[in-house]
């Protein structure tokens, strides 16, 4: 292997090397800045993640209880069902609200 190729190998692995390393770190960071998100936050980002999944199979489960369960149990399965799906919409709009009234706070204690 002459000289030039050695240089530009070297050249290549430290380049490799340099990108790994940012890699490793922004890896440290976004970890870090998991680590300080607090516990609302964190359901706060798995229930808007995640919602739309639970009121598909809400609304699943509706659908099913409709067509297979006797008439005598249909209340109470579909009466639980809506309740189960109106709760989880009003904490989907605290979450959203919640957010703009810690946002409008920020921007109060800025100013």
């Amino acid at each position: 292997m002459t000289e030039p190729e050695k240089r530009e190998r070297a050249s290549v692995i430290d380049t490799r090397a340099e990108v790994l390393l940012r890699e490793v770190e922004a890896k440290a960071k976004l970890a870090e800045i998991k680590a300080k998100q607090s516990a609302s936050e964190l359901a706060a980002l798995h229930l808007s993640t995640w919602a739309g999944a639970y009121m598909t199979l809400m609304v699943c489960l509706f659908l099913f209880a409709t067509l297979y369960l006797p008439e005598t149990a249909l209340g109470i399965v579909c009466g639980l069902i809506t309740l189960v799906v109106t709760s989880l919409a009003s904490i989907l709009k605290s979450i959203v609200d919640g957010k703009n009234d810690a946002e409008e706070a920020k921007k109060k204690s800025e100013d």
